[in-house]
């Protein structure tokens, strides 16, 4: 089974849809010998402003993917990042009147209206508004996968860029929901997404991790994002018993897709995750591409320790192997 995780794609024009996509679907087809895919995962700032022209774009980009490697609607998970809120939307829930600071909440809402409506292009119904409606579950029965998109850039607006947060009330009904269908979800491998990263150098991360808690409570085992700019693997333990048997997510970051240039963190090239699932072992591996035109290459980039060559994937085990009987 694979799993195609983008983010931070940034789009702009109708020709970065075209050229990104031929490159992608090159690496994959070419390099990787993949034909189908099993989800498309994207972790948000999928525009660069939040226009309808750069929609248009990732419109274009995804049908193109989609069609290629025969990905069904059902399939396709997107979150949106900060970049995906139209800031001048945003700025009409303000009112001229000093006396309230407090924005209108359902204009500040409509600041999404741009990514709401490429969300129904894509997926065929509407993104909801309602921050406590955005926790949604993507049920792929035949992938054995449970997907939970949440948006980390509800809060975030012109005057607030930093406040990256996880809803309490959207992730309260996701699970309850997951609870009401236990025997549905039960053989599923769980997989929370949203945009800002935990840890980060700069402020603009998720500061309160208690929602992490209640996932890994939960069994989630995996958590995808993206905004750091840069693939990078992290952990979160729940339980502090050993790492075979404790409760925990791995934590994985695709780095960006299609900044601009300047955007790109010294060191780090564009970069894209495929995720490769053969029965316990997760398999991540990473992709870059180092100029505007040319191609994807392996990501070696994984120390394996001293005098031993760096890899373009690493590792996760999912579950502990049951112990044989003597």
């Amino acid at each position: 089974m694979h799993i195609l995780h983008l983010s931070d794609l940034h789009f702009g024009t109708s020709d970065q849809a075209n050229l990104w996509s031929n490159q992608l679907a090159a690496d994959l087809y070419n390099e990787l010998n993949i034909s189908h895919l099993d989800a498309l995962i994207l972790s948000g700032d999928i525009a660069n402003y939040s226009t309808e022209e750069e929609y248009k774009a990732a419109k274009e980009f995804v049908d193109e993917l989609t069609k290629e490697f025969q990905i069904k609607r059902p399939q396709i998970i997107i979150v949106p990042g900060n970049h995906d809120l139209n800031r001048e939307l945003g700025d009409k829930a303000y009112s001229s009147n000093n006396d309230q600071p407090k924005p209108d909440l359902t204009l500040h809402q409509r600041r999404f209206d741009n990514f709401r409506n490429f969300y129904q292009a894509i997926k065929g119904e509407y993104y909801p508004l309602e921050y406590e409606h955005q926790g949604i579950l993507y049920h792929l029965p035949k992938q054995k996968l449970l997907i939970l998109g949440l948006n980390s850039a509800w809060k975030l607006d012109r005057s607030q860029k930093i406040d990256a947060d996880i809803n309490p009330q959207a992730l309260t009904n996701a699970l309850n929901r997951i609870r009401d269908n236990e025997d549905l979800y039960q053989d599923c491998l769980k997989i929370a997404v949203w945009h800002h990263p935990l840890n980060s150098a700069g402020e603009d991360r998720i500061k309160d991790r208690g929602f992490m808690e209640r996932l890994a409570q939960a069994g989630f085992r995996l958590a995808l994002h993206g905004h750091i700019h840069t693939a990078t693997k992290d952990l979160y333990r729940y339980d502090h018993a050993s790492n075979s048997t404790g409760r925990k997510l791995d934590i994985v970051c695709a780095g960006t897709f299609g900044a601009h240039t300047k955007d790109l963190v010294p060191g780090y090239p564009w970069q894209y995750n495929l995720l490769q699932l053969e029965g316990n072992k997760l398999k991540v591996n990473t992709r870059r591409r180092e100029e505007p035109n040319g191609t994807w290459k392996p990501d070696t980039r994984w120390l394996q320790g001293a005098g031993q060559n760096s890899l373009p994937y690493y590792e996760i085990e999912l579950y502990e192997e049951p112990t044989a009987n003597p």
